[in-house]
């Protein structure tokens, strides 16, 4: 599978991952129609349960994500899925996640002169796709309150972001385990990452269709 992978973070609106290969899965006049459902998020283990859901429910067939990296002109890649019905998903992350498919945490143009406590240490963020029954993707789920979104993340051991990034100024207050963690970015404007759950806010899981758009831009 040539997977090609894009990332369109920092706001409300969720992250993708798509096949640049499926270009012609949505015409250009296709109405899309964002949703919400209820969202139950568990920790040690890592498990995202999705109930009620609008908009949508007859074109999906599964929840999924991948980890990917480059080796010698492919893409390999691992991937794990949850069968969507009864108007949501439960999915169940792995355990560990294979050294290969980490990049380091340091070294990427978002952490560019934040402190870290660990220059060693690795780490994966993922995104969870709607994929049809014929497995091609058709959109994504993102976890976001009024105030903050939901980034999984997992880390090969245990460290420290405190600091402010040079990437826009972005303030990190982050404590990793081992692990998946859960990152809370703050919308609105605040420019804060943590892993501090914000008090008093209800999280909701955000479906929105993958637009033509975003297809025709994924390789720019």
């Amino acid at each position: 599978m040539n997977k090609t992978v894009f990332y369109l973070a920092m706001a409300i609106m969720v992250v993708f991952f798509t096949d640049c290969n499926k270009t012609d899965q949505i015409s250009e006049n296709e109405t899309v129609t964002d949703s919400y459902g209820d969202a139950l998020i568990k920790e040690n283990p890592l498990i995202v349960k999705v109930t009620n859901l609008e908009n949508g429910k007859g074109d999906i067939a599964f929840a999924k994500f991948y980890v990917t990296y480059y080796s010698n002109g492919d893409w390999p890649y691992l991937a794990f899925s949850a069968k969507f019905e009864n108007d949501g998903f439960e999915l169940n992350f792995p355990a560990t996640i294979p050294s290969e498919y980490l990049d380091s945490a340091s070294n990427t143009m978002i952490n560019e002169g934040l402190p870290s406590s660990d220059t060693q240490a690795k780490t994966v963020s993922v995104n969870i796709e709607a994929h049809n029954s014929s497995d091609e993707i058709i959109g994504a789920f993102g976890f976001v309150s009024d105030n903050w979104a939901i980034e999984f993340k997992y880390a090969d051991r245990d460290f420290t972001e405190k600091g402010t990034s040079d990437y826009y100024g972005v303030e990190y207050d982050c404590s990793y385990k081992k692990g998946w963690n859960i990152v809370y970015w703050s919308l609105n404007g605040q420019k804060k990452h943590t892993t501090q759950k914000p008090l008093n806010e209800t999280f909701k899981c955000h479906f929105t269709y993958l637009t033509a758009w975003a297809i025709k831009n994924a390789d720019q």
